[in-house]
C-alpha cells in the first residue's frame, strides 16, 4: 500500500461505509505530555492553550470516560463544571478576592462589561450552577480554584479519573473516538 497523504486520508475516512477508530497508545507519549495529562485527568482540570496535544487529548478522554473536568482556557478564567456546596463557598471567596485585587490595579474596569461578568460568576456559584465561567484575574487564583475542585469532588468522580490515569500509565491502546 502507498503512502498516503493527510488529504487522501480525510477522503478515506469520509467515504460512505468507512469507520475510523482513533487510538491513544500511551506508552508511545513522551513522559512530559503523558505526566501532563494525568495530571489534568486526576485533578480534573484540563488547561493549556487552544492548540496544546496534551490539553486535546485530555479532553477527549475526559468525554469518552464521561469525567467532568473544568476547563481552564487561559489565564483569564476558566469554565467549572460540576461545583459543589463546599466547594462553591471556597470558589467564591477566591473569585472576590481576585476581582478586588484586579480593582485596585485597574480602577476603571469598576463598571461595565467586566463587573457584569464577576456578577454573573457570583451568581452561578451562588446558585451552585454545573457549567459556567468565572473570570480570574491572577495566575494563582486560577491554580487555588483547580485545587478546590480536585479536592471537592465526588468519590465516583474520583474514581473514574484515578482509573483512565491508570490506563495512561499502562501500555495498553486507548480507543479515544470512533467515527
Amino acid at each position: 500500500m502507498k503512502e498516503m497523504n493527510n488529504n487522501e486520508r480525510g477522503r478515506i475516512t469520509g467515504m460512505p461505509g468507512t469507520e475510523t477508530t482513533v487510538t491513544l497508545h500511551p506508552q508511545r507519549l513522551g513522559v512530559r505530555m503523558r505526566n501532563s495529562i494525568i495530571r489534568m485527568i486526576e485533578s480534573r482540570a484540563i488547561t493549556g492553550g487552544w492548540s496544546s496535544q496534551s490539553r486535546r487529548i485530555a479532553e477527549n478522554l475526559a468525554e469518552k470516560f464521561n469525567i467532568q473536568c473544568s476547563i481552564a482556557n487561559n489565564y483569564q478564567g476558566m469554565r467549572i463544571v460540576g461545583i459543589s456546596d463546599e466547594a462553591a463557598r471556597h470558589v467564591a471567596d477566591i473569585t472576590q478576592a481576585d476581582w478586588t485585587a484586579w480593582l485596585l490595579e485597574n480602577a476603571e474596569y469598576r463598571n461595565g462589561y467586566y463587573r457584569t461578568r464577576y456578577e454573573q460568576a457570583m451568581r452561578s456559584i451562588e446558585r451552585r450552577d454545573q457549567n459556567f465561567y468565572v473570570s480570574l484575574y491572577d495566575k494563582e487564583s486560577v491554580r487555588k480554584v483547580v485545587a478546590i475542585l480536585a479536592e471537592h469532588t465526588t468519590q465516583e468522580m474520583k474514581d473514574k479519573s484515578k482509573h483512565v490515569a491508570d490506563l495512561l500509565r499502562g501500555t495498553e491502546p486507548i480507543n479515544i473516538v470512533t467515527f
